[in-house]
């Protein structure tokens, strides 16, 4: 499963050497980053702070996420989890991005038995009933197209910006 997610870019890496030691980029991380477990909040939008991430760290390991914002069109943020390995005169960080949240898989695994199960009630009804037309299913498998086609697309791309995005972000706090 993870070598599909990474073939199709719903999960990345990202490898960064930074020009610090590893005490000044905990220091810079704890400015940054609002510490939290990740889990999924409703009022997250509501909540106070300036800080635009939340995530937490340990000594040699971080996990990180874009706090949602109230009008923020793109709902859909990203989870970095990355590794701090020191040298003698800079870091390394290697970064994992994974685009399938916690709640984008409870999404697909809910919206695929839902088509399976209205793809297995037309089929019975076309059976039983002679007169019922065969037009509702290819409509079902264009709608599943939509409804699974779409919200990977937005995965794809929210994966894309925020790699890019942690890597002018880690160079700013540095600077």
């Amino acid at each position: 499963m993870d070598s599909f997610l990474r073939k199709y870019m719903l999960i990345d890496t990202l490898s960064l050497k930074l020009n610090c030691n590893k005490a000044t980029f905990i220091e810079k991380f704890k400015e940054n980053v609002e510490p939290s477990n990740l889990s999924f909040s409703p009022f997250e939008a509501f909540s106070g702070g300036t800080k635009l991430y939340k995530g937490n760290l340990d000594n040699s390991t971080f996990k990180i996420q874009k706090k949602q914002q109230l009008f923020n069109n793109r709902r859909q943020s990203p989870i970095a989890t990355g590794k701090i390995i020191e040298n003698i005169n800079d870091i390394k960080l290697d970064i994992e991005i994974n685009g399938i949240t916690p709640f984008m898989k409870f999404f697909f695994v809910f919206i695929v038995f839902s088509y399976l199960f209205g793809f297995t009630i037309l089929l019975v009804i076309s059976f039983k009933d002679t007169n019922f037309a065969f037009l509702p299913i290819p409509f079902l498998i264009v709608h599943a197209a939509f409804m699974i086609g779409i919200p990977f697309f937005i995965i794809k791309s929210s994966v894309k910006h925020f790699k890019q995005e942690m890597e002018r972000e880690f160079h700013f706090w540095l600077r």
